[in-house]
This record gives C-alpha cells, structure tokens and sequence, in this order.
C-alpha cells in the first residue's frame, strides 16, 4: 500500500525473481532453477518463495529424471529440493512452517501427570507424557507408559507408531521395525507408519521391504520431499543388488491440511506484516496460487476474529491484487464499519472506491482519512483528481495547493493545478 510519491522500490532481485518464476510456469525447470537461485535469501519474503519454487523445479526434474529410469539424476534432484522444501512441497504447509511454536517440557509433563491420575486420558496424553518423559531424560519411564497406554486403550497406531521412534533412537532396529508394522497393521492408512516401516527395514539391510514401503507412504503423501528422495535412495540400492526397479512419483496435490490453514490464519491474525510483505512482493506469474493460499488463510481467520478490522483491510488488499474488486470493496468497508477512525483503511477505501469510478464515496472517505492524519501530497492529489473530474474546480485547486504546501514542486501537483488554472 505504497503512496505514489514514495517512488520506486524496485530491488536488484527483482528481475531474476520474475525470470526465474516465469520460466518455471513455462516448465523450463532446469533454467528455472538457475535463475532463481540468484535470488538472495536476504531478500526475506521474496527469497523464501523463490527457494520454493526452485525446490518443485528440482522436484520436477526428479520426476523426468524417475521417468527416464535415471535414478543417480533422480536422486540428486529430489535431494536438492528436500533441501530447499524440508518435508513441505506444497504451499499452504511450506508458508505454516515459517510459523514455529515451542512448548514447556516441565509444564507438559504437569499437566499430563494430573490427567493421568484421573485414569480417563485420551491417546494424545499417554503420547505426550511418554514424549516429555523422552525429551527430560526418563527413557525408560517413557517406554513403560507407552506400554501401559497401549495395555489400557487396545491397538493405538500413534502408540505404536512412538514406540518404534523410541526404538529407533536406540539403536533397536528390528524391535522399531515390529513396532512400525503393528502400527500400520492398526492403520494402513498413515503415510508416517509406511515411512518408518520403510526407514527401520533400510536399518535391518531389507531394500527391498524398504522400497515398497517407502513407496506407500509416498503415494499416501505426495507433496514430502524428504520421503521423495528416501524413496530414490532406496530404488538405487535395490538397482545396485541388480534387481529391476520401478518406482512411481505421483503427481503433487496442492491439498492443505485444515492444521497448516489454522497455524496460517494464526499467523496473519498476530503477525499481519506478513501479508504486507507478499503484497510488497513484484507482481509474477505465480501471484494466483500465492495469493489465494493467503487469502483462504485470511478468511479463516476471520471466521474467528470477524470484528478484526485489521483482517478485514488485509483481505481487502489481497483480493484487490487478485482482481477481484468488489470482495475488496466489501472487506474494506466492514474494515471501516468495524473501526472509523482506522486511517490505512478508511484511505484504502477511498482508493477502491475512486478505481470502481464511486467518486463522490472515494472523495468522502479520503477527505476523512486526511482528516484523520493522511495528511499527505498524493492523497489530496487523487482528491483533486476527483473532484476535477466532477467539475468541483475550486475544491479541487485547495487540495492541490495543499500538495504543493506538502511537498514543493511536486511534480503531479504543479502539472495539475496548472491545467485548472488554463
């Protein structure tokens, strides 16, 4: 939400970042990730979502590379983009990782123990009572209440699923490994269990088993990096037992989760320089697919916090980049509506209103807004502009002398009032 007379704020990335994101809607991977790579990480918003797009170029190039039968290629790839994505190759769960929360262990482990003592503790509990016994020291005791947890509440996948990490933290593959079966025999349905079967028969020199399962879990979760380039690695090993090897890297499903869309919503309700930043990004071709993940997690947010006028404005600025002008139109006046003396939106509004060519509405709410503190050269400008068009001349010369008075020899005021005054 840049006034005009702030002038350009172009950066030294800015082409790369545009070159790089263009060639990589155009399917020229290779290339997109050699550009892109140039975008610097200190470029903060902007080098995070080029990292992105230069980790699914690499995803995109494991793919020809798996389809070719060219494993080593394949391999690199999908390493380089683990390295850029972490686990995250969709959007929506990418941008929730840049939301980290942290927990107490010691007040945890209080609370759990109370809700153990009542004996009517739920599966999540028992999990996180073992998992802050772990994290404090107490292994052994850690083991023993997945033991009791699972002897209380029957064949739970997460307990199972637990106790093979406890395992497998120790060294104890084959024990990690039958505990990783019982929990994908209790739900097949968990790309978490397949992965850790997958990973425990690597340990126990089981390829083979290691393939096939690493193969399930990433079928059942297409978007993980990491388990696409275990996936690879594993199809190398078998290969190099000279065994014929196909695997299968399906197509990517942009599906957020509704707990990525809830740590987003949480994100821009506390941290609203966030979605100020995409805004401030260039415009691209990607700008659909960023903005509207932004948006669906603006209007959860809003689902809970419908009397935030900050939301509201936001919301507002994104569907105006997205083209969509009259939603922006309605966000930016429940923003007013909720707070009249909120200047950023009341001046927002002003705009929208003077681009739907709503003049006398537009001249009303920025003539509030600098009321209210937008003194500024460019706002009387538009003002002025409006109130010209209207053929309100007098008005429209006191905001330009106003201008001038801001901001001497500005340039759109000068030419302006010089065209009224012919």
């Amino acid at each position: 939400m840049m006034r005009p007379e702030d002038g350009n704020n172009t950066q030294p990335w800015t082409d790369p970042y545009r070159q790089g994101l263009r060639l990589y809607r155009q399917g020229r991977y290779d290339q997109a990730a050699e550009v892109l790579s140039t975008v610097p990480e200190r470029s903060n918003l902007a080098g995070a979502v080029a990292r992105y797009y230069q980790g699914l170029s690499h995803r995109a190039l494991g793919a020809q590379a798996v389809a070719q039968g060219d494993l080593t290629a394949a391999e690199r790839h999908l390493a380089a983009a683990a390295g850029f994505l972490g686990r995250e190759g969709d959007l929506p769960g990418y941008l929730a990782c840049l939301y980290a929360r942290t927990g107490r262990l010691d007040a945890c482990l209080r609370q759990t123990d109370k809700a153990l003592a009542t004996g009517g503790a739920d599966v999540r509990t028992w999990l996180r009572h073992a998992q802050a016994q772990w994290r404090t020291g107490r292994r052994d005791e850690a083991q023993m209440t997945l033991r009791e947890g699972l002897r209380r509440l029957g064949d739970q996948v997460d307990l199972h699923n637990q106790a093979g990490l406890f395992l497998a933290a120790q060294g104890r593959w084959p024990e990690a490994r039958e505990a990783f079966a019982r929990a994908v025999q209790a739900d097949c349905s968990r790309p978490a269990g397949h992965e850790n079967l997958g990973l425990a028969a690597a340990a126990t020199h089981d390829c083979r088993a290691a393939l096939r399962s690493l193969q399930r879990a990433y079928e059942l979760r297409p978007n993980d990096m990491v388990l696409a380039h275990r996936l690879a690695l594993a199809a190398k090993a078998v290969a190099g037992q000279d065994e014929q090897v196909v695997i299968r890297l399906p197509e990517s499903q942009v599906r957020p989760l509704a707990s990525q869309m809830v740590h987003l919503a949480h994100y821009v309700t506390v941290e609203g320089e966030f979605v100020d930043a995409f805004l401030a990004l260039p415009p691209s071709d990607v700008d659909a697919e960023l903005f509207a993940v932004l948006e669906a997690a603006l209007q959860t947010a809003i689902a809970r916090h419908g009397d935030y006028a900050d939301l509201h404005l936001r919301a507002s600025a994104v569907l105006e980049r997205m083209g969509r002008p009259e939603e922006a139109l309605g966000h930016a006046r429940a923003a007013v509506d909720i707070n009249g003396r909120y200047v950023r939106a009341r001046l927002h509004l002003g705009k929208l209103c003077a681009a739907a060519g709503l003049d006398d509405e537009a001249v009303e709410h920025l003539e509030q807004a600098i009321a209210q503190g937008a003194d500024w050269a460019d706002v009387h400008c538009l003002a002025a502009d409006l109130l010209a068009s209207g053929g309100r001349t007098a008005k429209a010369k006191r905001h330009l002398r106003r201008a001038l008075k801001l901001n001497p020899g500005y340039p759109r005021a000068a030419k302006a009032l010089a065209s009224l005054a012919a």
